[in-house]
């Protein structure tokens, strides 16, 4: 890229801008720059940099610092250098050493490669990625030295190395590739029984340091070297002269091809450097649309020098209803490489194209095939030509294969290759636009052709207005369509192809709106077994119809999901596959609520069960986007069962992050949610006092207290009304908390007093326990610490014994509370850290987050504000990840009274004084309290 940047990893980490090398500051920034450069312009997440950096003992302020690196590096190499993309990083600019490393190793132009070295790569940087790096591009020196060798050996130069490949052998002195070479050139130097020494001794060496014997090849050629076989003479320097015809037949070069850069080297490097006994063979599988066609002809290109025979090309027609037969092909070919007349037997005429091709370096292309018994007449029986095959289909079973799975293109790459169709100017001043516009063909490069040919062909269009007609997803696919190129046709080529037991899961597992699927999701969709479920999803993944980036989880391309919802037109069926999924989630929180809260009334009669509560946390990890995708779904969804809904968004409020349901912006929060909800339930009565209640829990997590309150009486009535007694002992409940936040502890207490009631007439003990420690603590803030730890403990002991003896950490964390107001500040520690413990063990790290900073104000108290800091910093840090800005305050707060008990007035008055600036944007009582802090502190 030409902004005169240029990196060097083969050695010492450095880089310059043109002329003038840039001051990358410390070893571990110079390790974050090489850490991208090596990702080659991808895209490395947060805990990839963290683990290259510090392993497997990062410091609390781990992604502070690395940060920091960033902030640093982009002011030295420039703003548009270094990129934010998600939770990660990635360098897009100047030039690499390591990629011209790989460039001219991809050429066979090992010498060259070998001049690039200028010491230890990644001198200077520590820890176990540098290691491993070092390792890997040490090996790839090795193995360039190799090739450099080989081919000085194969132009007569034997006399030459062999004291280059002694010295070798005695630093790598079990690399028997090394000592093969080395053989080989005494051989060729007329020093036979020198060779012959070189392997005795290699086989002592072997037995002595590993246990091995000398591998079959190295014997072999021993034994070769002892019988002075003739063939070990250098091989000719020029290939022979091709006989026959040659043919041409590789289509033009697409003239705009953009990115794959990668995957080209990759492709090409398998082709050039071919094995000397196998046939070379790349195989390029994917969805339709997205280039394989394109990449294929692109790297055939490329490397027509190397097979000076001629190129052979065809297509296979393998995604449609009427594939070509082997036979006709071969015919095909033979007429191209000279024979008048091709056999009526299938086997002899595959045998009369081995013969033919047979010494010739050839490349034959075969694009768009359908399947292993397709292809395999058509492969050469001769190592001396390279094949590329594309397919929709992963060909697995071809032994030996260079595999490529194509994925769409990354953002830049597809907006690159927009640029280059519409122009510069057109999308320089459209930017935004362009981007969201690639975005909406799923970065797909048919589709993004599709689209720049549109445009092209209307040079009056804003790049606006054709985004504008993608929008409704309706239509997406209709527009996507210019001359003969159709998006739709061509994953209906697909689609065709499947059986009706196929065609139906592919359809089913398009109607949820979630980004992907876990195997259970997919088995309850299409109602059948996982391991049924899992077959079916395995062959669609399989002929590219579905996709799976990890084992287990399964997604659609965008456009490949609209186009399976359009070819589901059973309203019916959609809506019994969506209310299957609603089962299936709400049974698998059962199961988590039935161990996270023993005794909860919400609790199904699913057999289903977590081992522990760290299997729970990391279920809700994987699938909270997908649930609360669904209960949104549901309650759009006219039929659809909106009490299951109600009941997963109410279960998931307990079990999900957090982090997702606490977003007052996001897509997923309770409070959005519940406004979907409220508008579904309308109709009737007791879902919608659920509904309110849910909504007003959500608008309360967020400081909405008046909106929450409002949400409140309305679920207090309206569950009252209709006999909804749990519904009705929770609105109290949401009532009391609110008034709590507000500081209006009296009327807080009485609220909590009557929920408690309620809950005890219904005999619901967690209910009850829960009640219990809110009341516990508006009876502390009003100065009743007799009644508080009463009601604490009563709480801690019912969920106790709903929980076999073992304690749960909520009414542990709330009886701490009580015990430090009550001024006994080292029960409250005990309490805490104990709270603490069990909300890490069971990976919940927003209530570890707060007991956390509640343990930092029991150490206060207790006269510890060394561990009153520690507590406080390690919860700030951990709620402002979260996005918990009330939590963030009430550490600051904590850690700005240790700072000042430490004698750090400074420091102090800065933490209290971004606390206010906090609860003053919330319009929070805790407010008061900091001023009051500061005044201490300022006095």
């Amino acid at each position: 890229m030409g902004d005169g940047l240029r990196f060097s990893l083969l050695g010492p980490v450095r880089a310059w801008r043109d002329d003038q090398e840039l001051d990358l500051g410390s070893p571990q920034q110079r390790l974050v720059l090489a850490v991208l450069l090596l990702a080659e312009g991808r895209t490395v997440g947060l805990d990839q940099l963290i683990d290259a950096l510090w392993s497997e003992a990062p410091p609390r302020t781990a992604a502070h610092v690395l940060r920091t690196y960033v902030s640093r590096l982009r002011a030295v190499l420039g703003p548009d250098a270094l990129l934010s993309v998600g939770d990660g990083y990635a360098l897009r600019a100047g030039t690499c050493d390591v990629a011209d490393l790989q460039r001219l190793y991809g050429e066979a132009r090992y010498a060259e490669a070998l001049a690039l070295w200028q010491g230890e790569p990644l001198a200077g940087l520590a820890g176990h990625y540098a290691d491993a790096q070092r390792a890997r591009l040490a090996e790839q020196r090795l193995t360039a030295l190799e090739h450099r060798l080989v081919h000085d050996l194969d132009q007569g130069k034997h006399a030459e190395v062999v004291a280059e490949l002694n010295t070798l052998c005695a630093e790598h002195p079990t690399r028997e590739r090394l000592r093969g070479l080395f053989m080989l050139a005494l051989y060729r130097a007329g020093r036979q029984a020198e060779a012959i020494g070189v392997y005795t001794d290699t086989r002592q060496l072997l037995a002595d340091q590993l246990g091995v014997d000398p591998s079959p090849e190295l014997a072999q050629l021993y034994q070769r070297i002892i019988t002075a076989d003739p063939t070990l003479a250098p091989t000719p320097t020029t290939p022979p002269a091709p006989t026959g015809q040659v043919p041409r037949q590789i289509p033009a070069d697409t003239a705009d091809f953009t990115g794959r850069e990668r995957e080209v080297e990759e492709m090409a490097t398998a082709l050039r450097s071919g094995q000397t006994s196998a046939l070379v063979v790349s195989a390029v599988a994917g969805a339709g649309g997205v280039g394989k066609t394109t990449l294929a002809l692109h790297v055939a290109h490329r490397l027509a020098g190397h097979y000076p025979d001629g190129q052979l090309f065809v297509d296979l027609r393998g995604a449609g209803p009427h594939p070509l037969e082997p036979d006709t092909v071969l015919a095909s070919f033979l007429r191209a490489l000279g024979c008048a007349e091709a056999p009526e037997d299938p086997a002899e005429r595959a045998a009369l194209y081995r013969s033919t091709v047979a010494g010739r370096r050839l490349l034959v292309v075969l694009d768009n095939a359908s399947g292993l018994s397709q292809v395999r007449p058509l492969l050469p029986g001769s190592a001396d030509c390279g094949v590329l095959i594309t397919s929709r289909t992963r060909l697995t079973g071809l032994s030996g294969a260079h595999q490529v799975d194509l994925d769409v293109l990354d953002p830049a790459e597809a907006l690159h290759l927009l640029t280059r169709i519409i122009g510069e100017t057109r999308v320089t001043a459209e930017r935004p636009a362009a981007m969201d516009l690639v975005a909406a063909c799923g970065f797909l490069p048919l589709a993004i052709r599709i689209a720049a040919a549109r445009l092209a062909a209307r040079p009056n269009w804003n790049i606006s207005t054709l985004l504008d007609r993608l929008a409704d997803e309706r239509r997406r696919l209709t527009e996507l369509r210019a001359g003969d190129l159709a998006i739709e046709a061509t994953f209906s080529l697909g689609y065709e192809q499947l059986d009706t037991a196929h065609a139906r899961a592919f359809r089913l597992l398009a109607v949820p709106d979630a980004a992907d699927l876990s195997l259970a999701a997919a088995a309850a969709l299409l109602d059948l077994p996982e391991h049924e479920a899992e077959d079916i999803c395995e062959e669609l993944v399989d002929v590219s119809m579905l996709e799976s980036l990890t084992p287990g989880r399964y997604r659609f391309h965008d456009l490949l999901k609209i186009y399976a919802r359009s070819r589901e037109n059973d309203e019916d069926a959609r809506r019994a596959a969506l209310d299957r999924l609603l089962d299936s989630y709400l049974a698998t929180m059962s199961a988590a609520l039935r161990l996270i809260i023993p005794g909860d009334r919400r609790v199904g009669t699913a057999e289903l069960s977590f081992a522990d509560t760290a299997a729970v946390t990391d279920w809700a990890e994987a699938e909270e986007l997908s649930v609360l995708s669904c209960v949104q779904q549901a309650a759009r969804t006219p039929g659809c069962d909106l009490g299951r809904a109600i009941a997963l968004c109410d279960a998931g409020a307990d079990v999900l992050g957090a982090d997702v349901l606490g977003s007052d912006s996001g897509p997923y929060g309770l409070s959005q949610i519940g406004d979907l909800l409220v508008s579904a339930a309308e109709e009737d009565k007791t879902l919608l006092a659920r509904a309110h209640y849910l909504r007003g829990t959500g608008r309360g997590n967020n400081n909405h207290l008046d909106a929450a309150t409002a949400d409140g009486l309305l679920a207090r009535d309206l569950s009252l009304e209709h006999g909804d007694l749990t519904t009705y002992a929770r609105s109290l409940n949401l009532l009391a908390l609110a008034a709590l936040a507000r500081g209006e502890r009296p009327e807080a207490a009485n609220w909590f007093q009557q929920a408690v009631a309620a809950w005890r007439s219904s005999g619901d003990l967690v209910g009850q326990a829960t009640g219990l420690g809110n009341l516990a603590r508006a009876l502390s803030r009003l100065g009743r610490h007799g009644e508080a730890l009463a009601a604490a403990r009563e709480a801690e002991q019912i969920m106790r014994d709903l929980g076999g003896g073992q304690r749960h950490p909520d009414a542990t964390y709330q009886l701490g509370i009580v015990l430090r107001e009550a001024g006994r500040p080292q029960e409250a520690v005990v309490q805490l850290e104990a709270s603490v413990a069990e909300y890490r063990r069971q990976k919940v790290r927003g209530w570890e987050g707060l007991a956390l900073f509640r343990a930092g104000e029991a150490y206060l108290a207790a006269g510890q504000p060394e561990r009153a800091l520690t507590c406080a910093e390690e919860a700030l840090a951990m709620l402002t990840d979260l996005g918990d800005e009330w939590g963030q305050g009430m550490a600051l707060m904590v850690l700005g009274q240790a700072l000042g008990d430490l004698g750090q007035p400074g420091r102090s008055r800065a933490c209290l004084t971004e606390a206010l600036e906090i609860f003053d944007r919330l319009s929070l009582s805790e407010a008061d309290d900091v001023r009051a802090l500061l005044s201490a502190v300022n006095a």
